[in-house]
C-alpha cells in the first residue's frame, strides 16, 4: 500500500480527489446558499448576495498578495523552505488581508451601492484575514503533496456553514445573518488547517527577515498583478450589471455562471495537482519532451469532460436554471446560460496552457497576457452591456475568453513543438455528438431520465473510441490489462 500511495500517478490521483473534494465542497456549498436565498427571498436579495460574493472573491486575491503560486512551487522544489515561505507569507497576507479591506470599503463607498447593499458587502470583507491566512497554510500543503489536508479542513466547515444557514433561514433569518456564517466559516476553516499544519509538518523555526519579507513581495508580485487582473476580469460582468442595469440582472447573470462551477473546479483540482509535477521536471534535458507528453494528456482528460459539459448546458439551459434554482424567474438567464457554455471548453484550454507557461518560468508573459485580456474584457463589456443589456455580458466574456486561449496557443505551440489541439479532442467530440443526439430524443423537462442517458451514451462511444485508438480490443487488453 506505502508503495501504491508513493507512485506518481497515484499521488497525484490522490491529491486531485483532496483538492477536488474540498473545492466542490466549498463551491457547492456556496451554490446551495444561493439556491436558498431564492427560495426564502427573491431575484433582488438573491443579486445582493451575488455582488457581495463576487466582490469579496475580487479583493481576496489583493489579501493574498499573490503568493499562493510562488509559495507552492518554492516549497515543492526545496521542502527545507517551508518555515521561511510560511512564516512571511503569513505576514504578508495579514497585510494584504487589511489593506484589501480598506480598498474595498472605499469602493462601496465611489460606487454608491443602496445602504442594504453596501452593508452586506462590508460585512463579508471581515472574512478576508482569515482566508489570505489559511490560503498562505494551504499553499505550503500544496508544496508538500499532502492535499487531503486541505480536505479536512474544508469539508466538515462547509457542511456546518449550509446546516447553520439553513436553519437561520428557515426561522426568517436575512442576508445579514447569511453573511456572518460565510465569515465565521472562513474562521473555522483557518483554525482548523492551522492545527493539521503544525500536526503534520510542525511549528515553523525562522525569525522574522525585513529583507526575506521584501524578496518574496518582490517576487510575488508578478502573480499578484495576473491574479488580481485575473479577478478584476471576472467580477467585471456582475459588477457593470450591477450599475448599469441593478442587483437584479447581475443576480440573473450569476444565476447562470454559477453552473459552470463544476467545471471550473475539476479543472482547477486536476491542473493544481499536477503543477507540482511540472514544476519538478522543468529544467532537466529531457523538459520539453516531458513537458510535452504531461501537457497532452492534461488538456485530453479536461476536454474530456468540457466538451460534453458545454454541449449539454447550451442544450438544457432553460430546465436547467429552472429545476436549480426552483423558480421560473430565473429561466430569463437561458440566453446566458446558453453563450456562457462555449467558454466551458476555453477555460479547458487556457487553464492547462497556462500552467504549462507557470512551471516554465512564464509568468511575465501570463502577466502581458492577462493585460491584454482585462483591456479586451473592459471594452467588451463596457459597449455591449450598454447596447445589449443582459445579453451583452456573456458575449463579452465569450469574446475575451477567445482572445484569452489564442495568447496562450501561440506561445505553449512555440514552447512544445507539434502540440495538436485536435488529436487531443477527436474522441471527446465525437462521443459528444453521439450524445447531443441521444439528448434530443428524449424530452428535457425529465431530467431524472435525460442526464444519465446522455452520460451513458457518452461514456460508451468515448470508451469505444479509446479502444479502437489503440488497435482494438485485443491491443488494448494485452497493454492495459493484460
Amino acid at each position: 500500500m506505502r508503495h501504491l500511495a508513493s507512485h506518481p500517478v497515484a499521488r497525484v490521483a490522490g491529491n486531485v480527489l483532496s483538492l477536488l473534494t474540498s473545492d466542490v465542497l466549498n463551491r457547492a456549498t456556496t451554490f446551495l446558499l444561493y439556491i436558498l436565498v431564492a427560495h426564502y427571498m427573491d431575484p433582488h436579495a438573491f443579486g445582493q448576495l451575488s455582488l457581495a460574493l463576487v466582490l469579496f472573491y475580487t479583493f481576496q486575491v489583493f489579501s493574498v498578495f499573490g503568493l499562493p503560486t510562488l509559495i507552492t512551487r518554492a516549497v515543492a522544489k526545496d521542502r527545507t523552505r517551508t518555515s521561511t515561505y510560511w512564516v512571511h507569507g503569513s505576514l504578508l497576507a495579514l497585510l494584504g488581508s487589511l489593506i484589501s479591506i480598506a480598498l474595498l470599503s472605499l469602493f462601496v463607498r465611489l460606487m454608491s451601492y443602496a445602504t442594504d447593499t453596501a452593508s452586506i458587502v462590508l460585512l463579508l470583507s471581515l472574512g478576508l484575514v482569515p482566508y489570505a491566512l489559511s490560503t498562505v497554510c494551504e499553499s505550503v500543503v500544496r508544496g508538500w503533496e499532502r492535499m487531503h489536508l486541505i480536505a479536512l479542513a474544508h469539508v466538515p466547515t462547509n457542511i456546518a456553514k449550509v446546516v447553520v444557514a439553513y436553519a437561520l433561514l428557515d426561522r426568517g433569518a436575512g442576508l445579514r445573518e447569511v453573511t456572518l456564517v460565510l465569515v465565521g466559516t472562513r474562521v473555522a476553516i483557518l483554525l482548523v488547517i492551522w492545527a493539521l499544519l503544525l500536526r503534520e509538518i510542525g511549528l515553523p523555526r525562522v525569525a522574522l527577515d525585513i529583507n526575506m519579507a521584501v524578496q518574496i513581495t518582490r517576487s510575488a508580485a508578478t502573480f499578484l498583478g495576473i491574479d488580481a487582473l485575473i479577478a478584476i476580469w471576472s467580477s467585471l460582468s456582475v459588477v457593470l450589471l450591477s450599475k448599469m442595469a441593478s442587483e437584479t440582472e447581475a443576480g440573473l447573470f450569476n444565476a447562470a455562471a454559477q453552473l459552470l462551477v463544476p467545471f471550473t473546479l475539476l479543472n482547477q483540482s486536476i491542473t493544481g495537482s499536477v503543477f507540482p509535477l511540472l514544476c519538478r521536471q522543468f529544467g532537466d534535458s529531457q523538459a520539453a519532451a516531458t513537458l510535452k507528453r504531461i501537457a497532452d494528456r492534461l488538456i485530453e482528460v479536461l476536454l474530456i469532460v468540457a466538451v460534453p459539459g458545454a454541449l449539454a448546458l447550451f442544450h438544457l439551459a432553460d430546465s436547467m436554471l429552472v429545476l436549480i434554482y426552483g423558480n421560473d424567474q430565473f429561466g430569463q438567464a437561458a440566453t446566458v446560460l446558453r453563450i456562457l457554455a462555449a467558454t466551458v471548453v476555453l477555460k479547458a484550454l487556457t487553464g492547462s496552457l497556462g500552467q504549462v507557461l507557470f512551471a516554465s518560468l512564464r509568468e511575465r508573459l501570463t502577466l502581458r497576457i492577462v493585460i491584454v485580456d482585462v483591456i479586451a474584457a473592459i471594452v467588451l463589456s463596457v459597449t455591449l452591456i450598454s447596447r445589449l443589456g443582459i445579453v451583452g455580458a456573456p458575449i463579452a466574456v465569450l469574446l475575451t475568453k477567445l482572445i484569452d486561449f489564442v495568447q496562450h496557443y501561440v506561445p505553449v505551440a512555440r514552447l512544445l513543438p507539434k502540440l495538436s489541439l485536435g488529436l487531443l479532442a477527436w474522441k471527446s467530440c465525437l462521443a459528444a455528438l453521439a450524445m447531443l443526439g441521444a439528448l434530443a430524443l428524449v424530452k428535457p423537462q425529465n431530467m431524472a431520465v435525460i442526464i444519465p442517458a446522455g452520460a451513458g451514451v457518452y461514456g460508451i462511444v468515448l470508451a469505444g473510441l479509446i479502444v479502437l485508438e489503440h488497435g482494438g480490443v485485443r491491443e488494448f487488453r494485452a497493454r492495459y490489462l493484460g
